[in-house]
């Protein structure tokens, strides 16, 4: 299982195999949900510098070692490209040839990621037809919609019995 000082152990150790330092912090975010990752940069003067790198609690809680480390390796192309050439290049050939350079097949926008607990289970709220007892919905924040769900009916079978569950 991953945790901070792992992950940690992971950027310098990929940074080593390139002869270099890993030299920005990394810290745990737990509310990034939809994003598993991310890497701060900043411009000085003209050239860009990675400040910080932002890893899920979500994503660490709920994937497999696998899947994490692969997003572990993806941040870390982000930062090592800037770090090579002072520039920002988002998910360009020269972030792929990085990608590639360290073995990081995961070098798109969109990750596919292993999880270990059900896809309900990353969300606080689930809504529930107590008709035909399907999930219709995830919520991670209380909303308007799950305060008034007297007032709604099920997509799938036109039930207008809806229970909210709480996961946590």
């Amino acid at each position: 299982m991953y945790d901070i000082n792992k992950i940690e152990a992971r950027c310098k150790e990929l940074s080593a195999a390139v002869g270099d330092t890993f030299d920005i912090p990394v810290q745990l975010n737990g509310r990034l949900t939809r994003t598993l990752g991310r890497v701060h940069q900043e411009k000085k003067g003209e050239k860009w510098h990675s400040v910080k790198m932002e890893i899920s609690k979500a994503l660490l809680a709920t994937a497999t070692d696998e899947s994490v480390r692969s997003v572990i390796d993806h941040e870390w192309a982000h930062y090592y490209v800037t770090k090579l050439t002072g520039e920002s290049h988002g998910h360009d050939a020269e972030f792929k040839k990085v990608c590639a350079m360290i073995g990081c097949t995961n070098d798109g926008v969109v990750t596919k990621v292993e999880r270990t607990v059900a896809d309900s289970a990353m969300y606080k709220y689930v809504v529930r037809c107590d008709s035909c007892g399907k999930e219709i919905g995830y919520y991670t924040r209380m909303c308007n919609t799950l305060k008034n769900l007297d007032h709604c009916s099920c997509k799938l079978c036109g039930g207008e019995s809806l229970s909210l569950v709480q996961n946590w």
